[in-house]
């Protein structure tokens, strides 16, 4: 009767270390789980914002192209200058 309690009590211990175990490992995955979540957010957001810049700069570049036309008039200055230094 003796061994059966002690063997009983021990299982009992056992099973509350393993459960213990168990619970803080998974907790630690669901930490880790959350900040990789929060990191690939966090890059995707720069990315974006990144794209949207590169957006708006390309349309104002074309806006001043549209504007003011300097493209080809910049062109021909550094085509004389080249020439001249030649």
């Amino acid at each position: 009767m003796v061994v059966q309690i002690f063997i009983a009590s021990g299982t009992l211990a056992v099973l509350f270390i393993l459960f213990l175990v168990i619970t803080k490992s998974t907790g630690t995955i669901d930490n880790h789980l959350y900040k990789l979540e929060y990191l690939i957010r966090k890059e995707c957001d720069i990315q974006l914002e990144s794209l949207e810049f590169r957006y708006k700069m390309k349309a104002a570049d074309k806006q001043f192209e549209e504007t003011y036309g300097t493209k080809k008039r910049f062109a021909d200055d550094i085509q004389k200058a080249v020439d001249g230094n030649e």
